[in-house]
């Protein structure tokens, strides 16, 4: 699982039956100072987010078990993370 944040809504030009009821997100994976990491990329879930909302986001093959039945996708968002403490002496 990775802290993302929601930097865009993605929306299909012509309807994919599996897609269908989705919402489609662009996120940005983001460091340990919340500063933006890495390329942005589409995210799958059960709701719609609003442009920055931090997020957990689950990858890979576990992202596509998210859904029943599977959906193939590479991320899927899980949660809306409403707060985010760091605490930098515990590492």
């Amino acid at each position: 699982m990775k802290l993302s944040r929601v930097i865009g809504t993605v929306v299909l030009s012509k309807a994919i039956a599996p897609y269908t009821g989705k919402a489609l997100h662009l996120i940005e994976d983001l460091g340990e100072d919340l500063q933006p990491i890495g390329d942005p990329e589409v995210s799958a879930t059960w709701q719609a987010m609003r442009e920055g909302d931090l997020v957990v986001v689950e990858v890979a093959r576990e992202a596509v078990n998210a859904f029943d039945p599977p959906l193939a996708v590479d991320a899927v968002i899980l949660a809306r993370a409403e707060h985010v403490h760091l605490d930098r002496e515990a590492r």
